[in-house]
């Protein structure tokens, strides 16, 4: 009988750790400065990390990748604008974001009038086709958060938070 309270209590304590962590990651976990560092790859899923601003080396972060995450669904990202003289431009914008507690699904948007000018005219050429706005910029699933690093898994194709 003794034996079998010394097999109980580990177990016991393992299950007790496991269901009193909070996993759940709330909207106020988010708000703040994140980088983005290297992507790794985990099971062939591409996985990212991203780390607060604060504790971001320079030299490990990705360039041009941080993101700000405000209150009342605010947040400011870079932006590249496609100008007629230097194409590739960083600008940084004011768009949206939402982030659903269940799911851990953010999704980032773009501002309303982000390259109206450019949209209106694809517009007029393509009438066929329907181009919401705002536009989403992406879309990632919180996998965790823990020091100050967040550990997503990216569900848009082909868009980045860069």
């Amino acid at each position: 009988m003794r034996s079998f309270f010394f097999l109980l209590t580990p177990l016991l304590m393992v299950i007790n750790s496991s269901f009193g962590q909070n996993l759940t990651v709330s909207e106020f976990d988010l708000y703040g400065c994140w980088k983005k560092e290297p992507i790794t790859k985990e099971n062939g899923i591409k996985q990212w990390i991203y780390v607060t601003c604060d504790i971001s080396e320079t030299g490990k972060s990705v360039r041009q990748s941080d993101i700000v995450f405000k209150a009342y669904n605010k947040c400011e990202f870079l932006a590249v604008i496609q100008d007629a003289l230097c194409p590739i431009v960083y600008q940084r914008v004011e768009g949206t974001w939402t982030y659903d507690e269940k799911s851990g699904i953010v999704e980032v948007f773009y501002p309303k009038d982000f390259q109206k000018e450019i949209l209106d005219t694809f517009r007029e050429s393509h009438p066929e086709l329907e181009i919401p706005n705002p536009r989403l910029k992406t879309k990632f699933k919180i996998l965790g958060i823990e020091d100050g690093k967040i550990k997503i898994e990216k569900t848009t194709a082909n868009i980045d938070l860069n």
